[in-house]
């Protein structure tokens, strides 16, 4: 088995390691080019792959790209917001955006029909997309299955570019429907630099690094191409673990916060999430929490609190045992509300501009 599988199992083990074996470097030596993110600051974002010559690039003016693909595996949740919100950082950059709808790569990894891959991407990712804030207009939106016969064409051509050998060294011997996914997928990261796409330009891709597999063999690729392309620059985030601890599983509704979740529905998952308090009351006041194991802290990090500071003070209350889990769960509670019920209107208001966009630039027949 490979030591990364970007089809199964999202617990990846020790950031660190796998950034030592695979030649990810750390996010703190481009730190300061990048803006002022709390995924940044607080290490969320922790890696990257070839950003040097990127942000070189945007700094001297020039085009630069930014790709990310919607896999329609569930509802969407806070796990997903994450790469929500580096789409909307880069597109603040000036990044040219492209989204690719990864039906295809669902039918033949996941067993999901088109039809029901298309009505999930539309309805529960691209909706709160917009409703989280991206901007529709000049991002290239398409789903795979519709990218084009120039497109899908050069996917099959990227295949000369690697041998057998490095497809199961990457992969694990995967079985065709993975290997034509992930041929699919290189011409999708590479799509941004196309021809008819404004041709070569640094492009990056902000994934979890259980996607390094295909960065790694699509910077293979556009090595090896004849058409001239940037390898393509990758950055990494960690993943949330599920609220009961462990990974976060879209079959397991306990485990996330969907963004279509009622507030009755968030408040009894918080309930139920697994904290870093002590098992009484007398041995939590005199030890404090466990922060690192507790998930509705991590909620709070990643997702509820901008402010620094604050969350700084709730983490330094906490582990002193000052603060109860009772009182972190109520903070959370209350700013989940908060979130849920003002995007719960902007989802509303998305939908039209949705579905006026996917009529205007999707094709209503599937292959």
């Amino acid at each position: 088995m490979p030591e990364i599988d970007p089809w199964g199992d999202v617990e990846v083990g020790e950031y660190r390691e796998k950034m030592e074996k695979f030649g990810i470097e750390p996010i703190e030596e481009i730190a300061d080019k990048l803006p002022d993110h709390r995924y940044i600051r607080r290490g969320i974002i922790f890696g990257h792959r070839g950003m040097d010559e990127y942000l070189d690039a945007l700094d001297d003016g020039e085009d630069v790209a930014m790709i990310t693909g919607i896999m329609p595996s569930g509802m969407f949740h806070l796990g997903h917001k994450i790469v929500v919100d580096q789409v909307l950082m880069y597109q603040e950059m000036g990044a040219d955006v492209t989204l690719t709808a990864a039906d295809i790569e669902a039918h033949n990894t996941r067993g999901i029909s088109l039809e029901d891959a298309r009505e999930m991407v539309i309805e529960q990712y691209l909706t709160n997309y917009v409703a989280l804030g991206l901007d529709l207009e000049n991002v290239d939106f398409y789903f795979q299955s519709q990218a084009g016969n120039d497109h899908l064409a050069r996917s099959k051509l990227f295949a000369k570019h690697l041998t057998r050998n490095e497809m199961d060294a990457t992969y694990g011997e995967p079985s065709p429907g993975k290997i034509a996914s992930a041929l699919m997928q290189y011409a999708d990261i590479l799509r941004p630099q196309f021809p008819e796409n404004g041709g070569p330009k640094p492009t990056v891709v902000p994934v979890g690094i259980d996607q390094d597999p295909h960065i790694r063999l699509t910077r293979e690729v556009a090595r090896k191409a004849s058409q001239d392309f940037y390898k393509p620059a990758s950055i990494y985030n960690k993943f949330m673990r599920g609220l009961q601890g462990g990974k976060m599983s879209s079959s397991d509704p306990k485990s996330y916060i969907a963004l279509t979740d009622s507030v009755e529905e968030e408040k009894q998952k918080i309930d139920e999430a697994k904290t870093g308090g002590r098992d009484t009351l007398e041995e939590h006041r005199e030890k404090g929490a466990d922060v690192e194991e507790d998930m509705v802290f991590e909620l709070l990090a990643f997702h509820l609190i901008e402010d620094d500071s604050e969350l700084e003070r709730i983490r330094e209350e906490y582990e002193s045992g000052e603060m109860l889990s009772g009182e972190l769960k109520q903070i959370a509670k209350e700013k989940l509300e908060e979130f849920l019920l003002a995007h719960k209107e902007r989802r509303e208001d998305a939908r039209e501009e949705v579905e006026q966009f996917v009529e205007e630039n999707v094709e209503s027949e599937l292959v």
